[in-house]
C-alpha cells in the first residue's frame, strides 16, 4: 500500500497550498460534479490525508467546505456547498485536471480496498442492516396472504351453488361459477406463501448474523468475516444454534428445521434435491409416492403433507412469530438496534459501552440518526 500511497502523491504533486508565487488573475472556469471523477469526500480525503492540507468542514451554514489550493502557479478552489459541488480552476488546465482526478480513483479505490482487506480480517467493519427492509416485507406478504383468503372465502361463500351453463360438442356441462378465477386467486395466495416462507428465513439469516457479535457466544479473536460470514458451513440451522443455542427449546428449533426443509426447499435444484418425491410402482398397488431424504417425509403422508395452503400458513406464522418474540426477549437492546436500521459493527462495544437499559438504547438510537440525518442533508 505504501507504493501505491507514493504514486498518488506523485500524481498530485502539482496541487500545493497557495503561495506568494501563486497567481490569482486568471479565469477560471468551473469543473462541476458530473465532470469531476471524486465525489466531494474523496476530493476532500486527498486534500487533507495524502496532501496534509488543512481542511475546515462545516465552515458556514450549508457549506461543507472550501479548498483554495495551487496548481502550477494559478489560484484554484474547491466548494462543496448544498446545492453545489465544482472545482474552479484555469481555463487551460481544466482537461488536465480532470485526467488526473480520474487516475486518482483508481489509486484510492485500489489503498481503500488495501485497508478494508485488513479491516474485515481484524473485525472493524459495520455490517449493512437491512432488517427492516426484511421486516416490511414480512408483514406485506402476511397482509398479502391474509386479504386474498378472505377475498376467497367471500367469492366462494357468495357463488355457493351457482353454476355456468357451458355447452361443448353438443353436450352441456355444468361447471361451478368462478372456478377459474378461484383458481387463479388460489394460485396466487400459494405464490406468496412460499414467498413468505422463503422471506423469513431470509430475514433470519440476516438478523443472525448481525445479532451473533452481540452475543457472549463470539469470540473476538476470531474473524468475524473469514470465519463466520465467508463460511459456507455457516448455515440457517449454525447460525440458530451460535446465537439462540441457550434460550431456543428443541421442540422451536425443530418446527423452524421441519417448515424450512418441507415447504423451502422442495424447490431447491429445481424439484431434485434430497427432498424430491419418486414414485415407486408396486405390484397389485400402483405407483407409492416416496419423499427421498427426510425422515418424516418417507413412506405414508396421511399426517403430514406438504402441500402449500392457508391453514399451513397461519401454523407456519405462529411458529416465524415465536421465534422473533424469543429474539427480542433476550437479546432486547441489541434487537432494538437491530429494528433500527443502524449498521451494525462487529466491534459491538462502539455501541454498547454506555447503554446501561433500554432508554439509554432509545436516546443512542435517535442521536445516530440524527447525525446521520445531518451528514445526509447538510442542513445544520
Amino acid at each position: 500500500m505504501d507504493s501505491i500511497l507514493m504514486e498518488l502523491k506523485e500524481t498530485l504533486k502539482d496541487f500545493k497550498i497557495i503561495n506568494e508565487k501563486t497567481y490569482k488573475g486568471n479565469e477560471n472556469v468551473k469543473i462541476d460534479y458530473m465532470e469531476n471523477p471524486l465525489n466531494p469526500n474523496l476530493l476532500s480525503y486527498c486534500f487533507k490525508n495524502v496532501l496534509g492540507f488543512e481542511v475546515y468542514f462545516r465552515i458556514a451554514e450549508k457549506v461543507n467546505y472550501i479548498i483554495e489550493f495551487d496548481y502550477k502557479s494559478t489560484y484554484a478552489k474547491a466548494e462543496h456547498k448544498k446545492m453545489s459541488y465544482a472545482i474552479y480552476v484555469d481555463e487551460k488546465y481544466k482537461t488536465e485536471i480532470i485526467e488526473i482526478l480520474e487516475n486518482v480513483k483508481s489509486l484510492l479505490e485500489q489503498i481503500f480496498t488495501s485497508i478494508g482487506e485488513h479491516a474485515l480480517l481484524n473485525n472493524k467493519f459495520y455490517m449493512k442492516n437491512e432488517a427492516p427492509e426484511y421486516f416490511e416485507k414480512i408483514n406485506f406478504l402476511e397482509n398479502k396472504i391474509e386479504q386474498l383468503n378472505r377475498n376467497k372465502n367471500n367469492i366462494s361463500k357468495k357463488l355457493n351453488g351457482q353454476f355456468d351453463e357451458i355447452k361443448q360438442e353438443g353436450y352441456i356441462v355444468w361447471r361451478p361459477k368462478g372456478s377459474d378465477y378461484l383458481h387463479k386467486l388460489n394460485l396466487e395466495l400459494i405464490y406468496n406463501i412460499e414467498a413468505y416462507i422463503d422471506t423469513f428465513y431470509s430475514a433470519l439469516e440476516h438478523v443472525l448474523t448481525l445479532l451473533f457479535p452481540f452475543t457472549n457466544n463470539f469470540l473476538s479473536e476470531h474473524s468475524y468475516y473469514k470465519s463466520f460470514i465467508r463460511n459456507t458451513r455457516w448455515a440457517w440451522d449454525a447460525k440458530v444454534n451460535d446465537v439462540c443455542k441457550n434460550i431456543i427449546s428443541d421442540k422451536l428449533f425443530q418446527e423452524l428445521r421441519r417448515v424450512k426443509e418441507v415447504y423451502r426447499n422442495h424447490n431447491a435444484h429445481g424439484g431434485f434435491s434430497r427432498e424430491m418425491m419418486a414414485y415407486v410402482q408396486i405390484t397389485d398397488f400402483g405407483a407409492y409416492p416416496l419423499y427421498i431424504g427426510k425422515n418424516y417425509l418417507k413412506g405414508f403422508l396421511d399426517n403430514d403433507e406438504d402441500k402449500i395452503s392457508y391453514e399451513m400458513y397461519e401454523r407456519i406464522k405462529e411458529i416465524f412469530n415465536e421465534f422473533w418474540t424469543m429474539l427480542k426477549k433476550n437479546f432486547e437492546i441489541p434487537m432494538m438496534i437491530i429494528d433500527s436500521g443502524l449498521p451494525i459493527p462487529v466491534d459491538t462495544k462502539i455501541y454498547m459501552e454506555n447503554i446501561k437499559g433500554k432508554d439509554d438504547a432509545e436516546l443512542f438510537i435517535q442521536k445516530q440518526w440524527y447525525d446521520i440525518d445531518n451528514q445526509s442533508n447538510m442542513d445544520w
